[in-house]
């Protein structure tokens, strides 16, 4: 998922834009490159997000650590631990509605995935709203994701209809980019002495995986040689265009993980197709962005915009699993072998070529997303690699930055989008915003770097923290530890439950010699590792983030028990809330017509005397 921004300064314009789940290192061997990052432009090779995506997005949106903002988890799994209840205070006004103070138009296109899910009522309240935040107009949804054919969409607080059908060739991330445009001429016509800020976050590439057949099929063939091959591929690309350092070293894969040559070869066809639709969506996705900045162009606005693109907000997502038909199958602890799920898809939808449709909602193998995290460890979730957090990140200003091929290697965070763009734009950021006093913002400027590949980096701390994985950045030095959840892996309740903070194995890096964190050097240097667990002990304490079992305990408690059944309905379930809470009992069935996307979800139906005792799955025709 990309997210950027653009705002458009007096006389000038900043955009900010922020997509979902999509990774540069997937360009680096085969995918389409991004044309929304234009010339002249510098590029950033050692930004950061929070490892997952609100968090991310409320860290971006005010300046501020996500958990110091109450996000340090999704709204779905918030609580009533401070730095976790998914409400963004007043004293952290947001870019949006800061600006508007100064005469911004502002406007949010896309995935939101920032109001409490106890606030989706038709009644309110709206103040979680992005209209609510500052934002004057609001196109998107409010979930974590939602389907590209029938996508549940919110024009400010209103819930309504696609304007199309999927058989009259809607998709969503289309229409968003026509919605943009559709606001830059308004703004243009109506109000030309109006600067105005976008946050364009579409869905894509982010799941379900949609795109339409003609996208998908660009890429068959080219990912044949399996996720280690094509890891290889991509880094020998990455040292070739300077991306990475000659001295950076490729990390193994992780012994948790499967390898190519461990999935059977009637399966792989199936592996195979889902990250062809993967790529296409992400072509696509890059496709619908690079239209509103030649929009930009069009109306002689592009000199003097301001274009923030960063291109994920976490590392690729492994939750995909084995790779899935439905991703909630996998994210809902639903056991369906290769074999039932082909089952579906060649009775009810036409085989392989149904991958990408409106029909299912499939997410790839978890480890192709390890390789599209190369040179990496890890994946989405995880706060102790770079393969969770790092992404690459572009400013554009014609005006005022000069095109610099060579990345810049300052350390940086989401949260120093927000004062880059104040500093930009000449804003000086209020102490109080419609009463309530503000808190300070705790990212740095990043301004300085512009024009100077080579000048010494102002962040000297930054923490990570998300389900118990964390890390913290001191000065060139990272320590950090794995955490008790293993994304890629089915079952994590029993780890989760004995997870005990204390006891915790830490890692230690040098990131002035260690690019990727291919060198451990804990053992080496003990006192170092006591160091920079005081840091992080500091800074947690500061950003209010709870180390605890029972937050690990009450986000378990969430997760659904495994049903006796799953089968796809053939009519849609269309709803706007993106979680399910399991309520406990001693007897229960369940019905889950799942949440968080729309159509074709899987239908299920469980019994247990016990909600935490696992249950035996039985395929069920869907009729």
């Amino acid at each position: 998922m990309t997210m950027w921004a653009t705002v458009r300064l007096r006389p000038l314009v900043a955009r900010s834009t922020l997509p979902p789940c999509r990774r540069w290192r997937d360009t680096g061997a085969y995918i389409h490159g991004v044309t929304c990052s234009p010339s002249p432009k510098v590029s950033y090779n050692r930004f950061h997000t929070t490892a997952i995506c609100s968090p991310t997005r409320a860290s971006l949106l005010t300046g501020r650590n996500s958990h110091n903002v109450g996000a340090g988890q999704i709204t779905e799994a918030a609580s009533g631990f401070p730095g976790y209840t998914g409400t963004i205070p007043k004293s952290a006004a947001t870019l949006a509605k800061v600006l508007s103070g100064y005469g911004y138009d502002t406007a949010a296109f896309g995935k939101w995935h920032n109001t409490p899910v106890d606030d989706l009522m038709k009644s309110g309240p709206f103040d979680q709203y992005p209209t609510g935040l500052g934002f004057s107009y609001f196109y998107g949804f409010l979930a974590g994701e939602t389907s590209q054919y029938n996508p549940r969409l919110y024009e400010n607080t209103n819930p309504i209809e696609p304007p199309r059908k999927p058989e009259e060739g809607y998709h969503l991330t289309e229409d968003m980019a026509d919605q943009a445009i559709k606001l830059i001429r308004a703004n243009r016509a109506l109000t030309p002495d109006r600067p105005f800020f976008i946050y364009f976050a579409p869905g894509g590439a982010h799941g379900p995986h949609h795109v339409h057949k003609e996208w998908a099929d660009k890429y068959k063939g080219k990912f044949d040689m399996g996720w280690e091959k094509l890891r290889n591929i991509t880094f020998e690309k990455q040292k070739a265009m300077g991306w990475i350092p000659n001295s950076t070293k490729l990390t193994p894969i992780d012994p948790t993980m499967v390898k190519w040559e461990e999935i059977p070869e009637e399966q792989r066809a199936f592996q195979l197709r889902l990250m062809e639709v993967y790529a296409g969506y992400l072509e696509h996705t890059d496709t619908q962005d690079g239209k509103v900045v030649e929009e930009l162009e069009r109306q002689g606005l592009f000199n003097n915009t301001l274009i923030i693109y960063v291109l994920g907000d976490n590392g690729a997502s492994a939750e995909g699993i084995h790779g899935t038909i439905d991703e909630l199958l996998a994210e809902n602890a639903l056991p369906s072998t290769y074999q039932q799920q082909m089952e579906v898809l060649n009775r009810d939808f036409g085989g392989l070529d149904a991958l990408g449709s409106q029909h299912v909602d499939k997410m790839y193998h978890s480890s192709w997303a390890w390789a599209l995290d190369t040179p990496f460890k890890s994946t989405k979730l995880v706060a102790a690699h770079f393969g969770g957090m790092r992404t690459p990140m572009v400013m554009s200003w014609p005006k005022v930055i000069k095109h610099d091929p060579t990345p810049r290697s300052q350390f940086h965070h989401v949260c120093d989008i927000a004062p880059t763009i104040y500093e930009a734009v000449g804003v000086q950021f209020p102490t109080r915003v419609e009463g309530a006093k503000q808190m300070p913002l705790d990212g740095v400027s990043m301004v300085y770097t512009w024009n100077n590949v080579s000048v010494k980096e102002r962040k000297s701390a930054q923490y990570f923290e998300v389900m118990g994985s964390r890390g913290v950045y001191k000065d060139g030095w990272f320590a950090s530890v794995f955490g008790p959840r293993i994304p890629w892996a089915e079952a994590n309740e029993t780890r989760m439950r004995e997870w005990n903070p204390d006891t915790d194995v830490w890692e230690l890096y040098d990131l002035t010699r260690d690019f990727s964190q291919a060198e451990d050097l804990a053992k080496e240097m003990p006192d170092q590792v006591a160091k920079m667990k005081q840091i992080f002990l500091m800074e947690a304490t500061a950003n209010k983030v709870l180390l605890s079992q029972m937050l690990l305990d009450f986000i378990a408690d969430r997760t659904p028990s495994p049903p006796l059944m799953w089968r796809f309905q053939p009519t849609r379930v269309e709803f706007s809330i993106a979680w399910v809470v399991q309520l406990e009992a001693f007897q229960f069935t369940w019905t889950m017509a799942i949440c968080m996307l729309s159509t074709c979800r899987p239908y299920c139906t469980a019994t247990s005397p016990n909600p935490r005792l696992p249950c035996s799955l039985e395929p069920e025709r869907s009729r």
